[in-house]
């Protein structure tokens, strides 16, 4: 699952209205169309990240720090097939510490969100509440899924949000009120998002570099994957399953994309690419490896390599808005461009392209 954050507005292509508390009201439309053959409309907020369901495409934009010196942020949607003119806002809110914007994503700000029942979920830290709307919009504010709850990383499935909350690793039911089952306690916890696959939960121990899972429903021990999980905390770290494997970067300067089977490697973990400038961001689908990295610094481009070798990379778009700023479904990339100096060191907001291209095998160069 795609990681997001905070609470937001109800707005179809008019001023936003406000939806919940702390809400802002800021001028002009969250998006513009564009002429354009490939462009779904055009954010003046840089996006952060993105996630997409079978009508609508998802995303997370901020406002770098303004005179006040607080972010803003913006939780919205639209249709996929009319974007700029079916937007709608779920939330927005400030912030009081700027974003660690070297760390990206994996900034535990961030929160999670993801779509299940025709809701869509996400974290909102200033209240400590795990919050979901329906995707068409919140009428009123935000159903409450879970409070008081300091989560570092989250992922959901159909049942239940998983999350990282100080030492221990917890889930709590998405639908009805239930209380916190503690699945994992006394563990160390790294930059990683988490992820779900069948019965496991997997994560990365942040002391010893160990990639570890256990059932979701708590009823077994802590396993080892494998002892060999670099990361950087100055990236964000990216992790990805399919029906054998689990993928993760080695985010460092000369990093690498590396697997294991989903039990865990017998030996030293096997390289399934490298080697690459901080890659960031992965997203399996079915044997095409897509994952970001860092072309130069704060430059960020997409490529792609087919499984299970990857003998051969093929980069499809540089200069996306930031290292999430990705996702697809059965035909479609979903990407955020911009031309604009994103280095954290000089913060500017950008003015980024929300684009809709096919998947190379449809034809995208």
């Amino acid at each position: 699952m795609n990681l997001l954050p905070c609470a937001f507005l109800l707005a179809l292509s008019q001023p936003l209205l406000a939806c919940g508390p702390n809400a802002l009201d800021l001028d002009g439309p969250a998006l513009q169309a564009s002429d354009e053959p490939d462009v779904l409309g055009v954010a003046r907020e840089r996006v952060e990240t993105m996630v997409v369901d079978g009508q609508r495409l998802y995303w997370i934009g901020t406002h770098q720090p303004r005179t006040d010196g607080r972010d803003v942020w913006f939780l919205r949607s639209c249709q996929k097939h009319n974007c700029a003119a079916t937007v709608v806002t779920y939330d927005a809110q400030r912030f009081n510490v700027p974003l660690n914007r070297e760390a990206g994503a994996a900034d535990p700000r961030f929160g999670t969100s993801s779509i299940q029942h025709g809701e869509i979920y996400w974290y909102q830290p200033e209240t400590l509440q795990f919050v979901a709307c329906p995707v068409a919009g919140c009428n009123g504010t935000p159903r409450v899924v879970a409070t008081d709850i300091r989560l570092s990383a989250a992922v959901l499935d159909d049942e239940r949000l998983f999350f990282a909350e100080d030492s221990s690793l917890f889930s709590v039911p998405l639908t009805q009120p239930g209380p916190r089952r503690n699945i994992a306690p006394d563990v160390n916890l790294g930059i990683t998002p988490l992820a779900l696959h069948g019965d496991y939960l997997y994560w990365l121990d942040g002391n010893e570099k160990g990639l570890r899972r256990t059932r979701k429903d708590g009823s077994s021990g802590i396993e080892t994957i494998t002892e060999d999980a670099r990361y950087s905390p100055s990236h964000g770290f990216g992790v990805a399953t399919d029906s054998s494997a689990i993928y993760w970067t080695n985010n460092s300067l000369s990093g690498s994309i590396n697997r294991c089977p989903l039990a865990g490697c017998s030996g030293s973990p096997e390289v399934v690419f490298a080697p690459l400038r901080a890659p960031h961001n992965l997203l399996l689908d079915g044997s095409e490896l897509y994952y970001q990295y860092e072309a130069a610094p704060y430059e960020y481009t997409l490529a792609h390599c087919s499984l299970p070798d990857c003998v051969s990379s093929q980069a499809l778009a540089e200069h996306l808005d930031a290292p999430q700023a990705l996702a697809l479904d059965e035909e479609y990339l979903y990407l955020a461009t911009t031309e604009q100096d994103i280095n954290p060191q000089r913060p500017t907001d950008t003015v980024a392209r929300i684009r809709q291209v096919p998947k190379p095998e449809r034809g995208l160069p």
